[in-house]
């Protein structure tokens, strides 16, 4: 099994390789066919699915993804894989192997590097009491022929992504995948010709240049905080996003720092809630990752953005400490062993459904531009169904772009297509997508509302949860046109 060095090995090199191919390959000409068959906007895991899924359903395809970020960067996120998730991952994944072991596909090792989880218990923080039992084995029954939902570290995952899309097959030999330090400004549409214009504002050796890039098609992949999502939805109410008034804390701890009766079994994850302050949780679960523990720890505040803001100093970690003062010391002591590498802090934030819904703001129905992900239908990160729903994205756009190709000839490819066909695609995409998106989105919603005033026991939170979790095993991406029910 790879180590965590050996992972971040991997990230390092491909961040080595495609900062180097951004600051080098930049060019601010017209050209006169597109520089690229699709740009995607965002190089998170959301944007990284999406490239992988393009290539392995429509190759040969020269997708482009531009990012902001000058690296990729590390956290120590626990992304939970529910079996809607592991079923997008397996279609987008299909047989790449990895170049390390050509006898294993990537999909293997997703496989080996995430985590069932078949308990949860929760314990009341000053006494150590447990108030609740949940086995997660039980909702299987369901899951006839299905992967299991599962658990994995979000830089294991997005290495495997990154080895996907280095496996997957390249349009040209001059093609790069991914540009870093290439801040979206911009796009334009352009009737005549039928392509998108995309300006970026890009970080080079000797300073910043603006850099304009053309495409077919125009992907949004930049989450929550999309700068794309307000130039597609400038003819109507541009979705607000709601803050939950909640900060949630994620790290990676050395095990062999902890007192070995406060380490949970493998498959379980031991939640410490506080009595006093509702919300305030300690939750600890173990990786796969060799005497690694993830660490989730979420409180409720007024200025999430100030607490954010706050983790970006030298005092971050005595911040987060006077959060839960009121904890145990033997919880307290858990903050010390976060290393700053693997810890960041995200404020509990959604696109207001009341604006988006029922129809999200997927595209302006006038262009080949496209959102996906957390940029259309961000959501609460209680369930976290964020990096699952997004993956759904990337493998059903794929697919549909895929079926529309076919219905003109075999071997057509999105070059052949027209922008109305591309747009029509897109079309296709939300009828499919909306209905469903929108579900997940307010089931996501209510829960997150429920944790807030403290009633995850009610009878109409426990009915709520078993409606979400049959919407999750019951969904397979359609590799045709029709709508998803």
């Amino acid at each position: 099994m790879p180590s965590v060095t050996g992972l971040l090995l991997l990230s390092f090199f491909c961040t080595t390789r495609v900062t180097s191919l951004c600051t080098t390959n930049l060019s601010t000409s017209r050209p006169i066919h597109p520089d690229h068959d699709v740009i995607i906007v965002g190089g998170s895991i959301c944007g990284l699915a999406t490239a992988v899924a393009l290539k392995t359903q429509l190759s040969p395809i020269n997708a482009q993804i531009y990012e902001r970020a000058t690296s990729l960067k590390k956290n120590g996120a626990l992304l939970s894989l529910f079996p809607n998730g592991m079923t997008a991952l397996q279609n987008i994944l299909g047989d790449l192997h990895t170049s390390r072991d050509p006898k294993r596909t990537l999909w293997d090792i997703l496989n080996q590097q995430s985590v069932p989880l078949q308990q949860t218990i929760i314990k009341e923080v000053l006494t150590g009491q447990v108030t609740d039992e949940r086995v997660v084995n039980s909702v299987d029954k369901t899951n006839e022929g299905k992967s299991p939902g599962r658990f994995i570290l979000w830089y294991q995952l997005q290495s495997i992504l990154l080895e996907a899309l280095k496996a997957a097959p390249l349009a040209d030999e001059n093609e790069n995948c991914m540009s870093l330090g290439c801040e979206f400004q911009s796009y334009s549409f352009d009737n005549s010709t039928g392509l998108i214009r995309a300006t970026f504002k890009a970080t080079t050796d000797t300073g910043e240049i603006n850099v304009e890039k053309t495409c077919r098609l125009l992907i949004g992949a930049d989450g929550i905080r999309s700068t794309l999502r307000p130039l597609i939805s400038r003819s109507g109410p541009t979705p607000q996003i709601r803050s939950y008034k909640r900060i949630i804390f994620r790290s990676l701890v050395d095990a062999t720092g902890i007192a070995p009766e406060f380490i949970p079994s493998t498959g379980t994850a031991v939640v410490y809630k506080s009595v006093t302050n509702v919300g305030q949780i300690f939750k600890l679960q173990p990786c796969s990752e060799a005497k690694t523990i993830a660490l989730t720890a979420t409180a409720s505040t007024e200025d999430t953005e100030e607490v954010v803001r706050q983790w970006q100093s030298n005092e971050a970690i005595s911040n987060w400490k006077k959060m839960f003062s009121d904890f145990p010391r033997n919880v307290l002591d858990l903050i010390d062993l976060c290393p700053s590498v693997f810890t960041n802090c995200v404020s509990d934030l959604q696109i207001d459904d009341k604006v988006a819904s029922p129809t999200l703001c997927w595209s302006n129905g006038d262009e080949p531009v496209v959102l996906v992900g957390d940029a259309v239908h961000g959501m609460t990160p209680s369930l976290g169904q964020g990096a699952n729903v997004c993956m759904e994205d990337a493998i059903e756009l794929a697919m549909i772009l895929k079926h529309t190709c076919e219905s003109e000839t075999a071997d057509a490819s999105i070059r052949d297509l027209t922008p109305a066909q591309v747009m029509r695609t897109i079309t296709l995409l939300q009828a499919t997508r909306n209905e469903r998106v929108v579900g997940i989105h307010r089931s996501s919603r209510n829960q997150a509302s429920m944790k807030l005033s403290g009633d995850s026991s009610l009878k109409s939170y426990q009915e709520e949860n078993e409606i979400f979790f049959r919407r999750l095993y019951e969904w397979t991406p359609k590799s045709n046109a029709d709508k998803q029910n």
